[in-house]
């Protein structure tokens, strides 16, 4: 997929999963702050939005996997490793 077939496909629902289980305001805030982008005119909002999801998902996404109490591990993946593939397109 090229990043406007992502930002159309993907975005609602890793946004969605990242909402959901954050209860971190500013992470919810950047999470919700996708669904607005508009490609290519925000490019340098989404790089800085993807980094930041990134550094999140980074620290959270083994306690998110081993975690008993979240029913969306599967998603989380996912919405992590469309991030990461975000930001390679991205930074090409």
């Amino acid at each position: 997929m090229n990043i406007e077939e992502i930002i159309t496909i993907e975005f609602e629902g890793l946004s969605q999963t990242i909402m959901q289980y954050s209860n971190d305001n500013f992470i919810k805030s950047y999470a919700k702050k996708l669904l607005s982008i508009e490609f290519p005119r925000d490019k340098d909002l989404l790089i800085k939005l993807v980094d930041y999801l990134i550094t999140w998902y980074t620290g959270k996404i083994e306690e998110i996997k081993s975690s008993e109490y979240v029913v969306s591990k599967e998603s989380h993946s996912k919405s992590y490793e469309i991030l990461l593939e975000l930001k390679e397109k991205l930074n090409n």
